[in-house]
């Protein structure tokens, strides 16, 4: 297994001691002489915990959560069936997205103290994430969650375009059940066979409502994310924080190496010397912050916001100088690398 500067795998709630979770081997032999021990745990209601781990004699390849995960899973209410996205940032943050027992994303608010908002919302600007196994000995279908079936299947095109990792777009067609479930079918048999895509996988869907396009991810049988940007073929697993999904950003973010976390913003917009849209939020800061960021060009200071039951948030009072300074226009490519909860470092291409 080749350096883990960043990589994404699931990991699923089963009967066990105090249900607790085991990390994947490949990932555990990796990562269990550098990682820091408490990590930190990130949700995506912007919430952090440390969590302590240990190395279990009777699981001697497989990390564990120990101290501290009780109060992660009783503050969640997770259950036996749910499951974590863990995105991991050596040597210390894990963000982790959970998913029900119907394999959607539960949206938690950012102010949640107890209890969790609907796993899909109903309205607004935002990406509704869900994953499905692959079934096994049927290689030309596929079904979808029923509960995103029902509430999206109305609006989604036929066929649908599946967007890959690398930039590809595969058109799939697809019906739906008298059950209101969604079954691809159509040019799904062409993608398995172009990932090497194996039974009981698992295929990641994060749905752009506004823009109405999909785009997957893979997990091979260790539960860890394919790379196919960076190996050839399956088998080997890293990745960045968020999901670019223009080539040349994820292109950029698979070869970014860091020991701190960092996300990738493509300069896009026509008003982006004013601000910066789609900032995803950001780890123990608030809606309204100052943010630091510095280059070799110099510092400034940032604001941050982010409204709650959006999505992203965004660069505005400030960012406009810093444009100005760094000469950024359409076709750059940034990357935000978190040297501290308000201080980041610039990387432009």
């Amino acid at each position: 297994m080749p350096p883990l500067a960043d990589c994404r795998f699931f990991r699923f709630i089963i009967p066990n001691k105090e249900n607790q979770i085991r990390l994947p081997v490949p990932f555990s032999n990796g990562v269990r002489d550098n990682m820091s021990n408490p990590v930190e745990v990130i949700t995506t209601n912007d919430q952090s915990w440390s969590i302590s781990w240990v190395v279990e004699e009777e699981h001697p390849h497989q990390i564990v959560f120990t101290g501290g995960w009780r109060a992660f899973y009783e503050h969640y209410h997770l259950r036996i069936g749910d499951s974590m996205l863990l995105s991991y940032h050596q040597p210390k943050f894990f963000y982790v997205a959970i998913h029900d027992t119907r394999y959607c994303e539960i949206n938690y608010g950012r102010n949640l103290r107890n209890g969790s908002l609907p796993a899909i919302p109903a309205h607004g600007n935002y990406t509704v994430q869900f994953f499905a196994i692959i079934p096994v000995n049927d290689p030309d279908t596929l079904k979808l969650p029923l509960r995103f079936s029902r509430e999206y299947g109305r609006s989604l095109p036929q066929p649908l375009t599946l967007t890959t990792p690398t930039g590809h777009r595969h058109r799939v067609g697809w019906n739906m059940q008298p059950n209101g479930r969604i079954v691809l079918h159509g040019g799904w048999d062409g993608v398995r066979a172009r990932y090497g895509l194996r039974d009981e996988w698992l295929v990641l869907f994060r749905y752009h409502v506004v823009q109405n396009t999909m785009y997957v991810m893979f997990f091979n049988g260790h539960t860890m994310e394919i790379n196919y940007l960076a190996h050839a073929g399956p088998g080997t697993d890293c990745t960045c924080i968020t999901n670019p999904s223009a080539p040349r950003s994820r292109h950029i973010a698979d070869g970014f190496r860091s020991t701190n976390p960092f996300f990738v913003s493509p300069i896009m917009h026509r008003l982006a010397n004013r601000f910066l849209p789609n900032v995803p939020p950001l780890p123990r800061v608030c809606e309204d912050s100052p943010i630091t960021i510095t280059n070799e060009r110099g510092a400034w200071t940032v604001r941050y916001t982010h409204y709650v039951g959006r999505t992203n948030g965004c660069f505005g009072i400030g960012w406009s100088a810093l444009a100005t300074a760094c000469q950024l226009r359409h076709g750059h490519v940034c990357v935000f690398e978190r040297l501290a909860p308000q201080e980041y470092r610039l990387h432009i291409y």
